[in-house]
């Protein structure tokens, strides 16, 4: 059995700037939806400001590539100590 990716490697990142599109189109939806005049009193009119979700998004992304880039390199430091003293034992024979 063949051992291939069935989409290309970078689809992840193509699917972040997407979800980040749609993300910043709900946001902005949402303050037009807010400030459309209905039975109360009148709203004023949009005024752009923080995009605080879209930030948050990004900032959790990059906690999580970063909790994942330091368990990577504890793995390979366990693994390199391990193959060093699995080399030790057998030379010692």
């Amino acid at each position: 059995m063949k051992s291939e990716f069935r989409f290309p490697k970078t689809t992840w990142i193509l699917m972040t700037i997407i979800l980040a599109g749609v993300v910043s189109a709900i946001e902005k939806g949402e303050a037009i939806s807010a400030s459309v005049p209905g039975p109360g009193p009148a709203i004023p009119p949009i005024h752009s400001g923080p995009h605080t979700l879209v930030y948050g998004i990004a900032e959790l992304f990059a906690a999580i590539y970063a909790i994942g880039l330091l368990a990577w390199g504890i793995l390979f430091v366990l693994r390199r100590s391990e193959a060093e003293h699995i080399g030790g034992i057998e030379s010692s024979r």
